[in-house]
Parts: C-alpha cells; sequence; structure tokens
C-alpha cells in the first residue's frame, strides 16, 4: 500500500460552512481558539471519515449502535467497502470535509493522514496509533511532525484510544463497548489513559458516563482544552479528569473559571506524580511543597474535587451525577445494624461529615414506631427485622414509609439508606421503594450505599438511576463522594470567581546560581522584608563589628557555597562577648577550610531573643505549576516539622490567610501576629511575581516572631537564574 494513497494529493475547496482555512498567519491564541471551535466540530459531526483497514468493522458497528445518523465515509485505497461503507480511495477523495475523523493506521500515514485532513478543513481527527513522544527522540520527532502537519485541526492524541460521545450519539471508537445507548445528560470523563478510558466504560460500578475520551498524548490538545469545551454542555452534569500529565496551568486555570460559572463539579485524579517536575532540593522550599502538594493547592484554587483512588474518583463522579451538589454536611443514615451504625459514623467523621442529633420532636414522633429495644439515633439503626408490635418490618412498605418521612422531619443535606444485599427484582424491595418514596416527597438528596462494594447490583443501579437515588458502593468511597459534593456546594463560588488567574512556570533560563545570604537579604530589604541589622566584615573585623552592635551577637560565614549553613558549621549562636566571638570565629575557619571552603566574608548580627515561633516563608518554583509561596513552621528542622502549606502564584490576602490559619503553628499567634505574617508573605509573593523569570527559589528560614509581637526574618537565602 502506497503512502501517497493516503495523501491528499492537493488542497481542495474547504466546506467553509464546517470549518476555517487554516492558510495565513496567526497568531497561538487565534490558533487555540481554532482548535476550540474544530473540537466542536469533533464532538457532534455531521459527517465522519474512519481510514484504515477491515479493523474498522468493530468500529462502524459502535458508531450505528450509537445512533448516529450524519455522513459516514471509509478511506482505503485497496477495498470497496468496509462492514457495509464505500470506500474511497484517498482523503482528497472525501465528498466533502469531514467533521471527525479516526485514523486507524501506522504512525508515519497518521502524520499523512492529519496534513490531508488539516488541508480539507477537516474538524478533528482521533490518533489510534502510538510510537511517537513517548517513544525517545525519533517518536518525538515524529510527533514534531504530526504537530505541524495539524494546523488548526482538534488533534486527539496520538496514542488515543478515541472518542465515545452518548449525548450526540457519536463512537470514534475502536472496539466494541456495552454502552453505546443515547442519554440525555450525565458526566464526562477526560482519560489520558486509553486503558482507564476502556475501563470505565466496562466497570461495573454504575457510572454510565455519557461522554468518555481517551486524549492519549494530548500533543494538542489537553485537560483544559476538553474542560472548555465541556463546560459550556448544560447536558454535562460533571466532568471527571483523569490525569498523568496537566498541560497548560494558565489555560486550565481558565477552563475552571467557565466550570464554576455553572457551578459545575470538576473530579480530578492524578497518577505519575513522579513525572511533573523534578524537586528543587537545594532549598528548604523544594523539599516541603512537593509536586502532590502543589497540587492539592491547584485543585483547591481551581475549585476541582481531588479523588485519591479510581474507586473514589467513580463514586463522587456517581454522586454529582445524581444531585450535583449538596447544600451542606448534615447527612443522616439509616441502616437495620447495629455494627453498620458505628461504622458509619466512624467513616463519616473520617470524611468531614456531620450527623446532628435527633431533635427532640422528630424523637418523639419516631420512638412509637421503632421497637422498644431501638435507639433514636443518627446513624439509626431501626430494628425492622425486630419489629415486635410495631408492625416495622422489611415487608411493610407504608409502615416504612412512614418511619422514613419522620425520620426525614429533621432538616438534613442528603440521606442515606445503608443495603448490603441488593439482589432484588426489577422494582426493588420494599425498604428501597419506601426510602425512595419518603425521600422524594419530603424533597432530601438521598443515596443508596453498600459498604462492600461488590454488594450492589446491577439491579439496584438501575432503579437508583431511574428514581434520582446516588448508587454508592464501598463506605469509605461512599462518605467520601458525599463529602466531596457537599464541599463543593458549600465552596463560596463569588470568592471562587474573584480568584487570580495562574499564568503557570516562566520559561527555563540560563547560568542558575545561588546567592549568598548577605546578597539575599540585600534585594528583599529594598523589597521591604524586614532583617536582623548586620554587618557584612573580612575575619580582621568581626571582633570590632561585634562591639559596634552590641552582645550578644550572631556569627555567620557568607558564601553561595553554604545555602545549609547550619549543617556547615558556618553559623554561630548567642555569642555574649568578644573572646566567644573570636573563639567561635576561629572554629568556624577552621571547620569550613577542613572542607575546602574560603568565606568570601562574614556577617555579624544582633541576637534575635524573646523568640515566641519560628517561620518559614519561601518560594519554589515548578515546571508544571508554576510560582508557589510556602508557609509552615521554621527552623531547622522545618521538614521534620512537617507543617506547611503551599499557595499557588498570584494569591490575595484571603488566600494566604486561609493557608496560614491552616497551620498547626498559627495557633500561637496572634491576630495582629496573623495580620504581619500574611503582610510578609504579600511583600514576598509581589517580589516573586517581579521577578518571576528570575527568581526560582527563595527561603527566609527562620522569620522569628518575638514575645512582642515583632517578626524578623534572620536568614534569606534565593536560587536565581538569568532570564532566556
Amino acid at each position: 500500500m502506497a503512502g501517497s494513497a493516503w495523501n491528499a494529493g492537493g488542497l481542495h475547496d474547504n466546506d467553509t460552512s464546517a470549518g476555517v482555512p487554516a492558510s495565513g498567519a496567526v497568531t497561538a491564541d487565534e490558533l487555540q481558539q481554532r482548535r476550540q471551535r474544530n473540537l466542536q466540530r469533533l464532538l457532534r459531526p455531521r459527517s465522519v471519515a474512519l481510514v484504515g483497514g477491515r479493523t474498522l468493522a468493530p468500529a462502524i458497528a459502535v458508531l450505528r449502535r450509537c445512533g448516529f445518523d450524519g455522513a459516514l465515509h471509509v478511506v482505503n485505497p485497496q477495498h470497496a467497502e468496509i462492514a457495509g461503507v464505500p470506500c474511497v480511495a484517498t482523503i482528497a477523495d472525501l465528498p466533502q470535509a469531514p467533521d471527525a475523523a479516526f485514523l486507524s493506521v501506522n504512525r508515519q500515514r497518521t502524520v499523512e493522514a492529519v496534513r490531508a485532513l488539516a488541508e480539507r478543513g477537516a474538524g478533528g481527527a482521533i490518533c489510534f496509533a502510538a510510537g511517537f513522544g513517548e517513544m525517545g527522540a525519533q517518536g518525538l520527532a515524529l510527533e514534531h511532525e504530526l504537530v505541524a502537519a495539524a494546523r488548526d485541526l482538534a488533534l486527539v492524541g496520538p496514542n488515543s484510544n478515541g472518542l465515545l460521545n452518548r449525548l450526540d450519539g457519536v463512537a470514534l471508537w475502536p472496539i466494541d463497548t456495552p454502552h453505546a445507548g443515547r442519554l440525555a445528560s450525565g458526566v464526562a470523563i477526560v482519560a489520558q489513559s486509553g486503558g482507564v478510558a476502556g475501563m470505565l466504560l466496562r466497570d461495573r460500578r454504575g457510572v454510565q458516563p455519557a461522554l468518555v475520551v481517551s486524549t492519549g498524548n494530548q500533543t494538542l490538545l489537553g485537560p483544559a482544552d476538553w474542560l472548555q469545551v465541556l463546560a459550556q454542555d448544560a447536558r454535562v452534569r460533571a466532568v471527571g479528569l483523569f490525569v498523568e500529565g496537566l498541560g497548560d496551568i494558565s489555560a486550565l486555570s481558565r477552563a475552571a473559571r467557565v466550570a464554576q460559572q455553572r457551578r459545575l463539579p470538576v473530579v480530578v485524579f492524578k497518577t505519575g506524580s513522579s513525572a511533573l517536575g523534578a524537586q528543587m532540593t537545594l532549598t528548604h522550599t523544594g523539599s516541603l511543597a512537593g509536586d502532590d502538594a502543589l497540587f492539592d493547592t491547584l485543585c483547591e484554587r481551581l475549585g476541582f474535587v481531588r479523588a485519591r483512588s479510581l474507586a473514589q474518583f467513580t463514586e463522587t463522579l456517581k454522586a454529582m451525577d445524581c444531585w450535583g451538589t449538596l447544600r451542606g454536611r448534615r447527612t443522616v443514615v439509616v441502616t437495620v445494624s447495629g455494627a453498620a451504625r458505628t461504622l458509619f459514623a466512624d467513616a463519616g467523621a473520617e470524611a468531614g461529615l456531620e450527623f446532628p442529633p435527633p431533635s427532640e420532636r422528630m424523637a418523639q414522633a419516631l420512638r412509637p414506631q421503632l421497637p422498644e429495644f431501638a435507639h433514636v439515633s443518627n446513624p439509626l439503626d431501626f430494628n425492622a427485622a425486630y419489629s415486635g408490635l410495631t408492625g416495622l418490618t422489611l415487608e411493610n412498605e407504608p409502615a416504612l414509609r412512614e418511619c422514613f418521612r419522620t425520620v426525614l422531619t429533621d432538616a438534613y443535606d442528603v440521606a442515606v439508606l445503608h443495603a448490603d444485599w441488593t439482589e432484588f427484582g426489577a422494582e426493588g424491595s420494599p425498604t428501597l421503594r419506601a426510602w425512595t418514596q419518603a425521600t422524594r416527597e419530603v424533597g432530601t438528596p438521598a443515596a443508596l450505599v453498600s459498604m462492600m462494594p461488590e454488594n450492589m447490583s446491577a439491579q439496584a443501579q438501575a432503579i437508583c438511576r431511574a428514581n434520582g437515588l446516588a448508587c454508592l458502593q464501598g463506605l469509605d468511597e461512599a462518605l467520601g463522594a458525599i463529602a466531596a459534593a457537599a464541599a463543593h456546594g458549600v465552596r463560596d463560588t463569588a470568592a471562587a470567581m474573584d480568584v487570580l488567574p495562574l499564568p503557570g512556570p516562566a520559561a527555563p533560563g540560563r547560568n542558575v546560581r545561588v546567592l549568598d545570604e548577605w546578597e539575599s537579604k540585600r534585594r528583599l530589604a529594598a523589597a521591604g522584608v524586614t532583617f536582623a541589622a548586620g554587618r557584612r566584615v573580612p575575619a580582621e573585623a568581626v571582633l570590632d563589628a561585634g562591639s559596634e552592635i552590641g552582645f550578644p551577637v550572631v556569627l555567620k560565614a557568607v558564601s553561595a557555597a553554604l545555602p545549609h549553613k547550619h549543617q556547615a558549621g558556618a553559623v554561630a549562636l548567642n555569642l555574649a562577648d568578644a573572646l566567644a566571638l573570636q573563639q567561635a570565629l576561629e572554629r568556624m575557619a577552621a571547620t569550613l577550610a577542613g572542607a575546602g571552603i574560603v568565606p568570601d566574608a562574614y556577617l555579624v548580627e544582633p541576637m534575635v531573643e524573646g523568640a515566641l515561633a519560628e517561620l518559614i516563608v519561601g518560594i519554589k518554583s515548578d515546571p508544571v505549576f508554576g510560582q508557589a509561596l510556602v508557609l509552615g513552621a521554621g527552623g531547622v528542622d522545618t521538614e521534620r516539622h512537617g507543617d506547611v502549606q503551599a499557595v499557588l502564584l498570584p494569591a490575595d490576602d484571603a488566600e494566604l490567610a486561609r493557608a496560614l490559619g491552616r497551620l498547626r503553628i498559627a495557633s500561637a499567634l496572634s491576630g495582629p501576629v496573623r495580620l504581619a505574617v500574611c503582610r510578609l508573605a504579600q511583600c514576598v509573593a509581589r517580589y516573586a511575581q517581579e521577578h518571576r523569570a528570575q527568581l526560582l527559589a527563595l527561603d527566609l528560614n527562620p522569620v522569628i516572631v518575638t514575645m512582642d509581637g515583632q517578626l524578623t526574618a534572620v536568614d534569606a537565602l534565593m536560587q536565581w537564574q538569568d532570564a532566556a
């Protein structure tokens, strides 16, 4: 099969109603806007072209089963038809520029086909082939060629398993799938992994996604592009992002703003954190604010719900699909197991849910309906299997309904029925019917939860979907999903909309170097940071400097080769007189000489006494997330404390105050001191933003809070680079 057979063979007239010609010089923003429009064409195509051989038959079958009613064409130069669809020899022979294409050819022919589609003015293409950037230098070179060929094409992949859109009856998927029927609304899942996308289409947890896309290498379209488009579709009730690489953080923050305008839940599960960027270990801030901590900060900043496991991901999406979000965390649990009552209470507390005790009015009304040995409580074990004279049995649907209605007279944000035995007929059990009727009549968002995931039947899932109940599986996952819906519901959307956009990382620079303490302090002092008043002097002037400053003093060696002076013996504290200063100087010089270090000078400073607390305020530059400000408990053991918060920059005063308030050490700080710490943090943040192209890392450690509430930074370190 000749490679030229897959090419367009020359420029053809574009279908101007469907796309925008790629000719002419355009800016990067204009090109991205064109891709966004073409992505909408790809998602809702009027015409589809499949490029490949006989292996396209399953893809054609799924497309038909989805109910696609637009124009369908196959491009293959060797066959007259495939699976009943007539073939044309080349992309140039297609009767119109397709809105969507599925390319099931090898990587070289994929590049040729993409070029031909772009020249025709096609909308988008799914690139099934692998062997590009994930395969090293040769594959990366081919990927660059693919990008150049794509122009404004909405290119998905390469290494993508495809797209299934049940909202519009479109399947660009290489294999058969059990979920292909049309849906009016539902969750959309964007998965970088094709394997995970396939698993989510075959899962037995009942997610029933309305749209699934495998994004593969994300060469041109990343999570931000998909979120931007999907957030504008009112039929999408929640978006799930399964990511390995986040792509353009700045674009993601803009897309998140579109989702926030709709209060659209976005659930994220990230894997492969080690691929997000190398750690900066030279400074404390680099080791304290690792990639995972910054990802937490990003999710909070953008209003995303972070899932910690694939099971948590699916259960949270199911909850969001059912309810959207919840008004709050007030939860009631009803069960027929005393042990389950305790298990739900423990797991709910861990998840951050609230279990308000029954009101006196509700308890008085409920008491006569329960067996005499049942306790009116929340969680409630209503002991229906042992009802005695009350008539409250698992088969007495009217009595169960009245019991549940009574429980729900207290105002709850969500109501949970526990059942780990859900094998019943198409109409469900009397208990489930009573629960459905009661929660619907009262208007309380409700769920059916099995503590053991495998104990939830397909019948129960279907009944819950039909009746507006969230069908959640696994105790921790279910309550975590409820807590996530509650947290998203109580989030202050107005405040979220005011969050400053994220610029993402600066371009890599050159000539990376460490600035010594004196130079770091000199630059930061000019920006408004307060330091202990010290003097930089040669060795022979150390005693005079100490006498002029006044004892007790601190002696430090000044050298860019000493980022951690305590570990190198380059710091001497609380020197009470000239003799102590002289002896410390001699010991320090000898120790450093033994390590092959000759200090540039020495720094003599007054000893800051009466310390109430020690803090660290720093900057970390991450190759994915950009700049982050780090706040925490400081001192030589700052890593051991583990009391640290990170804030992506830029950040406003309220965000810095929230981060400070989450520190354990904050309880030791008065209100005025907290304000002073926030002012210092904002000062450092402004300096970092003004020099974001040059500043890689910064440490103020420790910043000493004295008994009188004053803040003094006694050490500083910066890592710097020249802008590219």
